[in-house]
This record gives structure tokens, C-alpha cells and sequence, in this order.
């Protein structure tokens, strides 16, 4: 048993090696020099969708085209499905940060490639999903010439890959011509005739009922409820227009997209465009997305337009960059209706990403919106439709002269004589489609007037190599670049905090939390505006243990509820075990130490109290034990959950107290939990014991704990338990038929088809925590009170 506990923990408590941060500047040249000659059109593309999941630390990737070779730099993008979606119509900022996975990057180098299978040198920073993300090869020129008339693009974005073109220039970039990822972003939503129909209405309305194709954004076209059609914006996709004869809405991205036009005077001119794709907001300089596309507009024959594309990704860092060329990421304009039907929003602009060591020197920097499309019937009035947003711009360079235009595109007109754009917006006066009156429809220019550089890499001073620390928590120092990085500190492959080096680069860091005894390597890297420097040289040093006073050293606790990634009330029940120690402290956010004991078989239970619940959003917890002297234990692994209901059941500081080992206990369901009607009973017992399980006074089944001391029953469905309060007791049945321990009675609920799961969580799928509590049970019966160093 002791053996299996420690495979487990050390299971749970793995380490990843250290992925290698984007150090890669401005490439290795290996592609040579490029040539676009003057009335040419060169598709720079190498692109795949990714085929398998990847988690943080994997060092392969499976794609599903075989277009990459050994050597390639690439670069691997999440560019759809946002996760969770965000609600149908809302036009609220979108924003793409923290642990959101959508729009985030990083480059690799492959290593080798075994068919469709990239080995890469160095393990990657994040998690990407297969139906998600793609990989892009990075083109790594010396110099690249476009001459006047010529153009460098990419492939357009199909739904699962292309739309980036990326490449890094060891040189300069000497373009007369356009360098663009025009129109190669989220799709517009497809213009598809339907019935002549009046009145309808909808955030989400299937064609037959009404409702327009809206156009793709971050979280794709469908509603939560699979319908693609409707007036509803989803994210930044444009809505598609309601019936009859509305415009579509324009693709959202650095800004909110326009509205499109009204339904027509016969259907009362109701307000039914297409609502603008909301805006996105992240860094640009870690992450980066499409332009929206615009929606459909509405009509009953062939005449009505299709929303327009939005604009792609154009990502290049050199030397210089010179010439009198343009650089583009911009939205298309949608078509125009040329009968009795409605016309599509315009596409959003896009992301251009120009960053140079010298100078950068272009005609103009663009990432527009496109137009909404007009709607040229002249005997009555049609929904035009809405401008698409400008998109987002970032510039870096020692000297830039270079425009930049990140306009929203015009909101369509209708040709029927003073109708104007009919309630699309947004509207202007000016004669250029890219020009209107802005506002909250505009992109966003970020300019650095500094030079592009890969920071210094730090320097390790403290603690010296081979040296032997006096505390759990040594003081970290060294040297770094005084150009504004932040120094990342990791220990045996995982980072454990920040500092920022003073005037002189000098930086200290105290760690918050105790490092396990024995050898540890330590590493650091600077970053500085989303690039970083290449690792410094690894220190090796050693730290002590944290012992009892009989000598024992005190091991590392494991907490079991929440599971990381839950979703609880706001007093949620904390519960784990822990090897040996004292007792155990909970700290939630970073908080102060929640001090709680440990029971007979090393189990710990901390509730938050209802008089100190925690706020609706995203926390983090992390336990540990500590000696008789108080001195903290080695941390677990921190367990992010996210609190989403406001609960009335508050809980009190709870403690697990003492009982005998030969007592059964019923772990799943959990007091107060609630439940469905079928699940499986979780609980743990001294190995091989029979158990009774009595459910509301009733004897329900006998079941036997296995070797590891966890017994389970399962309710199938015929066995269903009804809605409503229940109590579960175990008790104990010798070989004799004679009654043994009995548990403590565990009250629970049975859920309906409408109820709701407040209070603790941890009732919540009772069947999906048999993993977690058999491991509780695992670590109970396998506890030791002195582990001996």
C-alpha cells in the first residue's frame, strides 16, 4: 500500500521539462532571399489543421496535412472556439485573457517528422485542442523583395486552417507592392434564399422560420442550441438579418460591428438587421484573431448578398522594413442586393503584427473594415448592410513613418430615395467606404518607437551552484537587462514566480511557498513585450526537509475536493488527506493559512463558512501540512474552480475529527449533496470488509472494499432513486452475518429534471469523483502517522 500511495502522489505531482519561450528573433535565414516579381501574386502557405490535443510540456505535434520537414519553424495558433461561447447578442467586449486558450501562440522548431507526426526540440508552453487550433510554418528569410505591382499573401482561412502569414527576416523587407492577408479571415455568413415571410423575430431563427446565415467568429456560427441562422451576433461574427428583406450585421474585432438595415415598409421597417459582432480584447502582444465576418442579409429570391469575409493575420519581424508598399489585414466589403432582398455585413479587419530592430517604412499599415453591402432597388426600401470594424495593428520599430488605418468600413445604402443606409450603421457621409464616422466601430494601433530586440538573458547569482540552503524558501537573485523585462523564475521545470530587475538589473525573489527537501535546478528567462530571452544557465541546489519532532519528514498533502477545473457555490468544501504532519493548512487565493486537523486516517475537511463566502468568479487553493513547530510542509499542486451561483447554504469551519479505522465511511454522495437519481455510492472501509449499505433505514445492498479500501454500489436505473431528501448509512457485516462499525448517517438530495446543484458542488456528478475519493480512501487507509526520512 505505502508503495501504490507514493506512485499515486507522484502521479498527481509529475513535472513537466521547462517549453522553450519565444527566443527565436528574427530566424535563422534558412529559406534564403524571396523575389515577388512586379505584377505577381506569391501565396506564402504552409498550414494544418492540428489533429490531436496537446497539453502544456508535449513535445509532438500530429497534424493533418504532411506539409512540414525537419528543421521548419512553426507556429502554433488556437483560432476558433472560444470556450465557454458567450451569449447569443451580446454586444459586450469579448475578452481573450488569462487562462482563455482562443487567439494564443507560440512558436516552435521542428525537430523531425514521421508522416504527419512533428517532433519538436523543445516541449510547448500551452494546451491546444484539435478542432481548434492549426500549425503554421514560419517562413525565416534573409531578405524579401516585393516589387511594385506584386503581392505576397497567404491561403484564406477554410474553418480549420490557413489565414496567417508569418515569417520571420533576418534582413530587410523591401516591399513596392502589398503584403496582405485581405479578406482572409472568419467567413461571412452565406446569403440563401428563403420564404416570403413577415413579422418574424429571433436571436437565433432557423432559415425556414426567418432567419439569415450570421457571420463566424471566435465561437463559430452555431447557438448554443446548434442554430446558425438569426439576428444574434455570436462573439464577433456578425448577426444575419430577420425577415423581410433586413441587412446583415457587420463583423466585429478592434471594434463593434455595425448594425445592418431595417426589414421593409411593408413588414413595418421593424428593427431586425443583424446586430455588429462584438469587439475582442486581448494583448497583441501574445495573442492575436480574424476579423468577424459579416452576416447575410434577408430576402425571398436570388438577389440578396452574402456577408463579407473579415481580414486575416499578417505577422512579420526584421531587421527594417522600407519601401513604398502596403501592408493589410483587412475586412472585405460585402456585395450589393440588386433586387428584393436584403445585403450582408462587411468583414472586420484583421491583425498586422510588424516589428523591426531598424527602421519601418511603408505607404500604410492597414487593418480596415469592409463595407456593408448596398441594396440598389429604387422603388422601395431595403436593409443594407452594416460596416464591418477595424481591426487591431501593432508596429515596433527604432523610427516608423508609416500610416496606420484601422477605420470601420461604411455602413450600406440604400438606392430608394431618401432612405440613406436605412438603420445600418455606421453610417457616414464620407465617399469612402473605409472612412466612416468611427466611434466604437474603430480598430486599434499600438506603436512602440523602440527598437525589436530578444532581452538579455539573466544571470543566476543566489543561491551558488552546489550549495546547500538553510530554508525552504531561498531567496532567488541575479542579474537581467534593464530594457523592462519581467524575469520568470522556474524550478525544476516549473515556474514559480516574477520579479522585475531594478535600475541597475538586479532582481530578488522570496518565494511565497516552501520548496520540497532535496535537489532542485533552477533556471530563469526575461520577457519583455511578448518575446523572451533564451534561458540562463541552470543552478543545482539543495534544500532541507521539514521534520517532526520524532524526525518524520512531513510529506506533501493532497487535496481531492474541489477536482481542478470544478464548479462550486461559494462555501465549498475542501477535503483531501494528508500523509503525515500535524494538521493541515488550506490556502484559497494566496489568503492566510486555514488551519484545520487531521482524523484518525489522515483526512481533512475545511467548509467555508456562510459568513465569509467566496466571490462569484475564478479561485485557486492549495493545501499543506506542518510540523509541531508550525513550519510549513511542501505544497500541492494548485487546483484552480470557479464559484457561479450564489448559495444560501453556508457551511462552518468543519472539523473531520477522530474515528476508529475499522468504522466504514460514505464519501460519495457528500453531506447536503444533491444528486441525480442514478449514480454510484462511493465509500471507504478497512480492505476486504463486507458493507451494508442502508438507504433511508433500509437495508439497499451489500458491496466489499477491494484492496485499496474503497467499496462502491451502483444504482442502475431501475433502481432510481426518487426525488427528494434521502440518508445513506454503512455498516459493517462479519464473515458471521453479525453487525459491525456503522458510519455516520449521510443526508443527501435527489435532483428533478429542473433543479439546480447549489451549495458545496461536490454532488454534483458523484460518478465522475469515483477516481478522486477511491484516491481519498487510498491515501486514509494508507496513512502513516511518522514517515521516516
Amino acid at each position: 500500500m505505502r508503495i501504490t500511495l507514493a506512485l499515486i502522489v507522484g502521479l498527481l505531482l509529475a513535472q513537466v521539462a521547462r517549453a522553450e519561450p519565444d527566443s527565436f528573433g528574427l530566424g535563422t535565414g534558412r529559406d534564403g532571399t524571396l523575389t515577388v516579381v512586379a505584377g505577381g501574386t506569391l501565396p506564402v502557405s504552409a498550414e494544418s489543421a492540428l489533429g490531436k490535443n496537446v497539453v502544456a510540456g508535449d513535445a509532438e505535434l500530429v497534424v493533418s496535412s504532411a506539409v512540414f520537414a525537419s528543421g521548419d519553424l512553426v507556429m502554433i495558433h488556437e483560432s476558433t472556439g472560444l470556450s465557454p461561447a458567450p451569449d447569443l447578442g451580446n454586444p459586450k467586449g469579448v475578452s481573450l485573457a488569462g487562462s482563455v486558450a482562443l487567439g494564443r501562440w507560440e512558436l516552435a522548431r521542428v525537430e523531425a517528422v514521421t508522416t504527419t507526426t512533428l517532433v519538436l526540440t523543445a516541449p510547448l508552453r500551452y494546451a491546444y485542442t484539435a478542432s481548434r487550433a492549426q500549425v503554421v510554418r514560419v517562413a525565416e528569410y534573409v531578405d524579401v523583395i516585393v516589387q511594385p505591382g506584386a503581392r505576397l499573401t497567404t491561403s484564406p482561412w477554410n474553418g480549420k486552417s490557413g489565414g496567417i502569414l508569418a515569417m520571420l527576416v533576418m534582413g530587410k523587407v523591401l516591399n513596392d507592392g502589398r503584403i496582405d492577408a485581405d479578406g482572409l479571415g472568419s467567413l461571412g455568413g452565406v446569403f440563401q434564399a428563403g420564404a416570403d415571410l413577415a413579422g418574424c423575430t429571433g436571436l437565433e431563427l432557423e432559415r425556414a422560420k426567418g432567419g439569415s446565415s450570421r457571420g463566424e467568429g471566435v465561437a463559430g456560427v452555431s447557438s448554443k442550441n446548434g442554430i446558425p441562422s438569426g439576428r444574434g451576433n455570436l462573439a464577433n461574427g456578425g448577426g444575419g438579418g430577420n425577415c423581410s428583406g433586413s441587412g446583415g450585421g457587420g463583423g466585429g474585432h478592434g471594434g463593434i460591428g455595425g448594425q445592418g438595415g431595417r426589414t421593409t415598409t411593408g413588414d413595418g421597417a421593424r428593427d431586425e438587421g443583424g446586430l455588429g459582432g462584438a469587439a475582442l480584447n486581448y494583448s497583441v502582444f501574445e495573442r492575436f484573431a480574424f476579423g468577424g465576418g459579416g452576416g447575410a442579409g434577408h430576402g425571398s429570391d436570388t438577389a440578396g448578398s452574402s456577408g463579407a469575409a473579415g481580414g486575416g493575420v499578417v505577422f512579420i519581424r526584421a531587421t527594417a522594413f522600407d519601401g513604398k508598399g502596403v501592408y493589410s489585414a483587412s475586412g472585405l466589403a460585402a456585395e450589393a442586393s440588386s433586387g428584393n432582398d436584403g445585403a450582408g455585413g462587411g468583414g472586420a479587419g484583421g491583425a498586422v503584427v510588424l516589428r523591426a530592430v531598424d527602421v519601418l517604412n511603408c505607404v500604410a499599415v492597414e487593418s480596415r473594415g469592409g463595407a456593408g453591402g448596398d441594396t440598389r432597388l429604387d422603388k422601395l426600401p431595403f436593409g443594407p448592410g452594416g460596416g464591418g470594424a477595424g481591426g487591431r495593428v501593432l508596429i515596433q520599430a527604432k523610427s516608423i513613418a508609416c500610416s496606420a488605418n484601422v477605420s470601420a468600413g461604411n455602413a450600406g445604402m440604400s438606392a430608394y430615395a431618401g432612405a440613406g443606409s436605412y438603420g445600418a450603421t455606421p453610417a457616414s457621409t464620407a465617399p469612402d467606404a473605409g472612412a466612416p464616422d468611427g466611434g466604437t466601430s474603430a480598430g486599434t494601433v499600438q506603436q512602440v518607437d523602440q527598437a525589436f530586440q530578444v532581452p538579455v538573458t539573466p544571470v543566476i547569482t543566489a543561491p551558488a551552484s552546489g550549495e546547500a540552503s538553510a530554508t525552504t524558501r531561498p531567496r532567488f537573485a541575479g542579474t537581467a537587462g534593464t530594457n523592462g523585462p519581467v524575469v520568470h523564475l522556474v524550478v525544476d521545470g516549473r515556474e514559480i514566480g516574477a520579479a522585475v530587475p531594478g535600475a541597475d538589473g538586479r532582481f530578488t525573489y522570496d518565494p511565497s511557498t516552501p520548496l520540497a527537501a532535496g535537489a532542485h535546478d533552477v533556471v530563469a528567462w526575461s520577457e519583455s513585450l511578448g518575446v523572451a530571452s533564451s534561458p540562463s544557465t541552470p543552478v543545482r541546489f539543495a534544500t532541507p526537509a521539514v521534520v517532526l519532532a520524532d524526525g518524520g519528514v512531513v510529506q506533501m498533502a493532497v487535496l481531492v475536493v474541489p477536482g481542478n477545473g470544478d464548479t462550486v457555490g461559494p462555501t465549498p468544501l475542501f477535503a483531501g488527506t494528508a500523509a503525515n504532519g500535524v494538521n493541515v493548512g488550506v490556502v484559497i487565493d494566496d489568503g492566510p493559512d486555514h488551519i484545520v486537523p487531521l482524523d484518525l486516517l489522515g483526512r481533512f475537511r475545511f467548509q467555508v463558512p456562510d459568513s465569509a463566502p467566496l466571490s462569484v468568479g475564478t479561485h485557486k487553493v492549495t493545501v499543506h501540512s506542518h510540523n509541531e513547530a508550525g513550519d510549513d510542509g511542501p505544497y500541492s499542486d494548485v487546483v484552480g474552480f470557479e464559484v457561479v451561483v450564489p448559495s444560501a447554504d453556508g457551511g462552518t469551519d468543519g472539523d473531520a475529527g477522530t474515528a476508529d479505522p475499522a468504522m466504514p465511511m460514505v464519501l460519495v454522495p457528500e453531506q447536503g449533496a444533491t444528486v441525480d437519481p442514478t449514480f454510484m455510492f462511493v465509500g471507504v472501509a478497512l480492505p476486504g470488509t463486507t458493507v451494508r449499505l442502508e438507504l433511508d433505514g433500509t437495508a439497499l445492498a451489500l458491496a466489499t472494499a477491494d484492496d485499496e479500501g474503497v467499496f462502491r454500489h451502483i444504482l442502475t436505473a431501475d433502481k432510481a432513486l426518487a426525488t427528494g431528501a434521502h440518508k445513506v448509512v454503512a455498516q459493517v457485516v462479519t464473515t458471521e452475518g453479525e453487525a459491525g462499525p456503522r458510519s455516520p448517517e449521510v443526508g443527501f438530495q435527489v435532483r428533478g429534471p429542473t433543479d439546480l446543484d447549489v451549495g458545496c458542488g461536490c454532488g454534483a456528478a458523484p460518478a465522475g469523483m469515483i477516481s478522486v475519493w477511491a484516491l481519498a480512501g487510498l491515501g486514509a487507509l494508507a496513512r502513516r502517522r511518522r514517515a521516516r526520512s
